[in-house]
């Protein structure tokens, strides 16, 4: 099979665009974190560098940047440099096959669902194989409890997507937001909430936000996996956070939030009007953005106001309650698609 040249340019296209996106959402978070901390503890937060602050996540950048990059004594140099490579380039590959909205998906394929899934679970991986290779027992540590907490809870995560594909049908995103389409009770958080929370309770441990940050407690194991790292890879690991943050806020837009669509809002421009598919395609990405930034601004403020969980009741909660609660979400949804 032969694939075209102007098919290979416009995938490039797309992906350069999301991955341009991606990366800035990264500064975006960091500021937003500083700022809703600063708000829920009654301090100003940053303020000094540009208006209000704004240009902070930039001079943090700078900093990381001109770091000395210092190496432990005995490590693993390959998989020292490359665990936070495998942090950060996971998320990206996994948007290879989200959309957006349709013109932004630069790899549409029926599977997409399992692309994502597939190219998810491996960023684990970097946090493993980043603590390992440090030589350090707290990194270990971090990463051995990383590595068994993204274990435990992905069982639940993979379950409740299972229980939304049964009522979709399909694996292809764009087809799974176009069957949300219309009301507002089309939306996957009115056909299964039990799916909805359990994936959302699931997606906090995936991504090692607190109250389950088990993997980094820096009251416990000194920040954890990457505790021997710094200037750029500790800045790749970083970013990979926050990326894996956007990716699970993404999932949860399309599944469960409409994606692009916004209920009884439709556009009626004529057929010939020459800009009708600018002002769609504007106003969808309008609405993924509203959406998918009220979810991440809901995880920051989750951070600041939920304590930490110990390990045996972040295990315990995720092999007996959540499991439980999502082989419950099978069944409402075996019954939503039977009706």
């Amino acid at each position: 099979m032969y694939i075209e040249f102007p098919e290979v340019l416009l995938f490039l296209v797309r992906s350069l665009i999301v991955i341009l996106l991606l990366l800035n959402i990264v500064p975006l978070m960091v500021f937003a974190e500083r700022k809703i901390a600063a708000f829920v503890q009654d301090r100003v937060g940053p303020e000094k560098s540009g208006l209000y602050g704004i240009i902070q996540p930039l001079a943090d950048a700078l900093k990381f940047f001109i770091k000395e990059a210092f190496i432990p004594p005995g490590v693993n140099k390959f998989l020292y440099y490359f665990s936070p490579i495998i942090t950060a380039i996971t998320p990206i590959l996994a948007f290879i096959t989200v959309p957006i909205i349709p013109i932004l998906q630069p790899l549409s394929s029926e599977l997409s669902v399992l692309v994502v899934l597939s190219f998810s679970s491996i960023g684990v991986w970097g946090l493993l194989l980043g603590g390992w290779s440090s030589m350090n027992k707290f990194s270990l540590l971090g990463s051995l409890r990383a590595a068994s907490q993204f274990i435990s809870y992905e069982v639940s995560l993979g379950i409740s997507i299972l229980a939304m594909l049964i009522i979709y049908g399909t694996f292809d995103f764009i087809k799974i937001v176009q069957m949300q389409e219309g009301s507002i009770f089309n939306w996957g958080i009115f056909l299964n909430p039990v799916a909805f929370l359990v994936f959302f309770i699931s997606s906090f441990a995936e991504t090692a936000r607190i109250p389950f940050d088990l993997p980094e407690a820096e009251a416990e194991i000194v920040a954890g996996y990457h505790t021997e790292y710094s200037g750029m890879k500790f800045a790749l690991f970083f970013m990979g956070e926050y990326m894996h943050l956007t990716l699970a806020a993404s999932i949860i837009t399309l599944f469960f939030f409409g994606g692009w669509n916004l209920p009884f809002v439709r556009f009626n421009l004529p057929d010939d009007y020459l800009f009708a598919p600018v002002f769609e395609y504007l106003f969808g990405f309008i609405v993924f953005s509203v959406k998918l930034f009220f979810l991440l601004s809901f995880y920051v403020l989750a951070r600041w106001t939920l304590p930490r969980f110990r390990f045996d009741q972040l295990i315990k909660f995720g092999w007996g309650t959540l499991i439980l609660l999502a082989l419950i979400s099978i069944v409402v949804s075996a019954f939503v698609a039977v009706m």
